[in-house]
């Protein structure tokens, strides 16, 4: 074992921190948090899990020590997990165990060893499976985190989270694990251990069979045991439901897994048993003012069963965070005292605790988002897809925001106003075409359209043959749009489309004829290549003030300037700004 090295946090730089977590409740990773009103914050920064050690204390770890206080995480006190921290480092999705003999185990992927094929490529024609690697490794402390066996490998193939690890009334240790699997998706697959976690036997592969990119198949997986002795278990699915399967021989083997009666968005679940024996549910079901998305973090709920996972409570909100960019997910719930829950998150940066009585007591209203500024007569008009509409992800600043800014540098007083709406087509665009543009009097618009207008829905029962509008209707639909533009004494720039480029999931979804997959650009050439071409021309033929974005993105490393395959990043967005601000201030005078 290793020997401890102890490091303490003095009172005065605990406060410090207390200080700056209510100040950035957010840990500057997005947008504000909202908590439940009878919520309070936890006076640290550490993320779960926690488990409670034997002198009453509080255990957690990180990337490479293990954490303890005897304070309620006033100060904490800390040892090295590794002999060696260049072999080993701990991931931020992990597993943590006190078991009835006292002897912790954390399961956790071996960032150290991570290895993925160049520019990641999830089911590239050149790339094996076996490419992408990151392990899962499990580690002991008999003395409650102050020293540490050296880790047990359990497993090569790439696991995307470790998160859910539970002891069964018989001793046994039972840890959901996940694996890349042939097929390009993610299968789950449990370990379980029956001499305290120094050796473990694997179970059957728990394949849906969905999709065949990195984030589909069943993954992110949560385990309970039931007063019957069978194992039930909650999966991470792309269907806008968690899925559920269940053991009845201690984990070894697990039924197929069905739709469970829980809505969620894509992202993971936690369980754990309270000490009143009803058994807890943390997650991301859809939040209330967004009730049909199946991505959006934005709130994280609660829910109980007393009947064994048979039925559940109502979900209730205990945190939110909204607005672009909003998580509060990848939750970790852990029972300080009875009825005293400690929940902390990896996104997000959620650090709360509340009673559960206090629950019923108080709820935070429904987010009502903010009304978007109506424009001024003699504006500026971006007017597009998703590729214009506000930011996505990670995105900070859509290229509208960028000209907006560059043109008041210059002392221009004009709005610029987005009217992108995601998945447009240009038949949606004319249907909007006087609510959002006309009406509004503009003095220049920018059309970018084209990307949803060319897609071929292969991935559709059946599937589609043709685009989703006919290239002889696009081009009609863009005449139109500048012929109206100009009665009204408006100017019009065209703008051609971003290229296109393959993600995992993007192959997973079109990766057919007539697109082909195994070409860089074949999800970009087959079919919208010859919509930009229209763009060209018309811009040619009209006298109308053309942007090539898709030359200029293509003249370097389009994978460069891409979010997702499909939309810009920052990079991009900055670039196509400094391809339209000279345009745009060309027609203003």
């Amino acid at each position: 074992m290793n020997s401890p090295t102890k490091r303490r946090l003095t009172p005065s730089i605990a406060a410090l921190l207390l200080i700056l977590l209510a100040v950035s409740p957010s840990n500057g990773k997005g947008p504000a948090l909202t908590l439940h009103p009878l919520a309070t914050r936890l006076p640290f920064t550490h993320q779960g899990p926690f488990v409670t050690t034997g002198d009453g204390g509080v255990l957690c770890v990180d990337a490479s020590h293990a954490l303890r206080s005897r304070d309620e995480g006033r100060t904490w006190e800390t040892t090295p997990i590794f002999r060696n921290e260049k072999k080993y480092r701990i991931s931020n999705e992990r597993a943590l165990l006190r078991t009835s003999e006292g002897i912790v185990i954390a399961a956790w992927m071996n960032l150290r060893e991570k290895k993925t094929p160049p520019g990641w490529n999830w089911g590239g024609k050149d790339v094996d499976w076996h490419d992408f690697v990151l392990p899962i490794y499990v580690c002991r402390s008999l003395d409650d985190g102050k020293t540490w066996e050296d880790p047990v490998f359990l497993n090569k193939p790439w696991c995307g989270c470790i998160h859910s690890l539970i002891e069964t009334r018989s001793g046994r240790i039972v840890l959901v694990g996940q694996e890349i699997i042939p097929a390009w998706r993610h299968a789950t697959v449990m370990f379980v251990s029956d001499d305290k976690g120094q050796t473990w036997r694997r179970s059957n592969v728990v394949d849906t069979g969905q999709g065949h990119h990195d984030h589909a198949g069943s993954i992110e997986g949560t385990v309970i045991e039931r007063r019957d002795g069978s194992l039930y278990q909650l999966l991470r699915t792309e269907t806008g439901w968690l899925y559920e399967t269940v053991s009845h021989n201690g984990g070894l083997f697990w039924d197929d897994a069905k739709q469970s009666p829980i809505k969620s968005v894509t992202c993971c679940a936690q369980m754990t048993r309270l000490a009143d024996g009803r058994i807890a549910l943390l997650w991301n079901n859809p939040p209330r003012h967004h009730l049909d998305s199946r991505s959006s973090r934005e709130e994280l709920s609660i829910a109980f069963s007393s009947d064994e996972c048979a039925t559940w409570s109502p979900p209730r909100v205990i945190a939110g965070s909204y607005g672009s960019g909003g998580r509060v997910s990848y939750p970790y719930i852990y029972e300080r005292r009875p009825g005293e829950l400690w929940i902390t998150t990896m996104q997000g940066g959620l650090r709360m605790k509340i009673k559960v009585d206090d629950l019923p007591r108080g709820e935070i209203p429904v987010f009502k988002p903010p009304l978007a500024a109506q424009p001024q007569p003699g504006g500026i008009i971006m007017f597009g897809d998703s590729t214009t509409a506000e930011r996505r992800g990670a995105v900070k600043k859509v290229y509208a925001g960028r000209v907006s800014e560059s043109l008041q540098s210059v002392g221009s007083t004009l709005s610029v106003y987005n009217a992108g709406v995601p998945s447009n087509t240009t038949r949606d665009a004319r249907r909007r075409f006087t609510r959002d543009v006309l009406r509004h009097q503009p003095r220049v618009v920018v059309i970018q359209f084209g990307i949803n207008d060319a897609a071929v829905d292969v991935w559709k029962k059946p599937p589609a043959s043709s685009p989703r509008v006919p290239l002889a209707e696009y081009e009609r639909n863009l005449r139109w749009m500048i012929t109206q533009l100009r009665r009204q004494r408006a100017k019009p720039v065209l703008m051609t489309t971003n290229p296109t480029r393959w993600t995992s999931k993007l192959r997973d979804l079109y990766g057919r004829a007539p697109y082909r997959p195994e070409e860089v650009d074949g999800f970009d050439a087959p079919v919208l290549a010859s919509y930009n071409q229209v763009v060209r021309r018309l811009a040619a033929e009209l006298a109308v003030p053309l942007v090539d974005v898709h030359r200029a993105f293509t003249a370097g490393d389009p994978d460069q300037l891409l979010l997702d395959g499909m939309h810009p990043n920052d990079a991009g967005h900055k670039l196509i700004t400094e391809l339209l601000v000279p345009v745009v201030r060309d027609q203003l005078r």
